[in-house]
């Protein structure tokens, strides 16, 4: 193993492991006030969408309910990723509150039923991973599901990330260039933009 993924693979444990001991309560409310944020100022997520990609949180993971209802709520559409066995590959299906859910590849639930979304019919994801920069640097679990994805979407798809704002540092993590930055950071304390292009102001 390199000295770079040796690098990676330490701030991932250090991240995963702080992350695992938060309190579901904590959790909640973390989930509770990013919703806040990400559908109302300063990001404005439902005013520039109408199809957003959630991710169905697992166990340890910022929960997403609560911005799937308030899409819902508005009339907008969701969609998750979920296994696909035939593509060997994380797909897009759309869901709603009526779905049953099943759980799938690692226990990560997933729509019953399956009805595909392409990755450029969507204006919005919303990404999970372990740490992230202020630039809009991601290190997430390392499979590269979320870049695979993301890079069949338009560049000018919105991509904002939730998380812990402990989660978050100002220095640039070592990232490959395959890596998709992101546009939003979300906390539980702030929403920042990210200056992924030089010499673009932070919010």
């Amino acid at each position: 193993m390199s000295d770079e993924k040796k690098t990676k693979q330490t701030i991932r444990d250090a991240m995963r492991e702080k992350r695992r001991v938060m309190s579901q309560e904590a959790r909640r409310e973390a989930g509770r006030a990013i919703c806040e944020r990400v559908v109302r100022s300063p990001v404005n997520l439902l005013m520039r969408t109408w199809r957003i990609c959630i991710y169905l949180s697992t166990r340890n993971e910022i929960p997403t309910r609560y911005i799937a209802r308030e899409i819902w709520a508005a009339g907008r559409e969701v969609c998750v990723p979920a296994w696909s066995n035939s593509e060997n590959g994380y797909r897009l299906y759309a869901i709603d509150p009526t779905m049953r859910l099943i759980s799938g590849r690692h226990g990560v639930r997933e729509p019953e039923v399956r009805i595909p979304v392409m990755p450029w019919d969507v204006q919005a994801f919303i990404v999970p991973g372990l740490v992230f920069d202020t630039r809009g640097g991601r290190l997430g679990y390392g499979a590269g599901h979320y870049d695979d994805l993301l890079s069949h979407a338009p560049s000018a798809t919105l991509k904002i990330a939730v998380c812990y704002d402990w989660q978050v540092q100002d220095e640039p993590l070592p990232l490959d260039a395959h890596d998709i930055a992101m546009d939003w950071i979300v906390t539980d304390t702030r929403a920042i933009k990210c200056a992924a292009a030089a010499g673009e102001a932070r919010e």
